[in-house]
């Protein structure tokens, strides 16, 4: 085989090998906190519900936020999209909870807080502090 269509070949498989269309699993607080942030803002609400503790209020406070984030007209909907995350402040409370308050370059005066959790090893957004604040 000649050289440069070797040369070819390696670099088709170095270039395929970088492309990697799945998503990473988040391990950390802050990572966990900014997917679920971007899949809300990229419109991405079942990818974010995986991110929330399931209990019956946590899954009744996301599903009323779900009816309300999908009453967005399409034009600010896309300028969520483009908006970039802004971390105003990470307080770790403890080993299993955290608080982060964010938030985004379309609506950089609406300050959002979420409140994370660690449950069996893994990190999950407590809703109910986003909407009654400590409980």
């Amino acid at each position: 085989m000649n050289r440069p269509l070797a040369a070819l070949i390696a670099f088709t498989f170095l270039l395929l090998s970088c492309k990697n269309d799945k998503k990473s699993i988040p391990t950390t607080d802050t990572d966990v906190a900014t997917t679920f942030i971007r899949d809300i803002l990229d419109n991405k609400i079942s990818d974010a519900e995986q991110y929330i503790l399931k209990d019956t209020i946590n899954m009744q406070y996301f599903e009323s936020f779900r009816q309300a984030y999908l009453k967005k007209d399409k034009a600010e909907l896309e300028k969520f999209k483009s908006a970039d995350i802004l971390i105003n402040e990470i307080s770790n409370v403890s080993d299993t909870v955290s608080i982060v308050n964010y938030s985004n370059s379309y609506k950089k005066e609406s300050k959002n807080v979420l409140k994370l959790v660690r449950v069996n090893g893994k990190w999950l957004i407590d809703f109910k502090y986003t909407f009654s604040g400590n409980m």
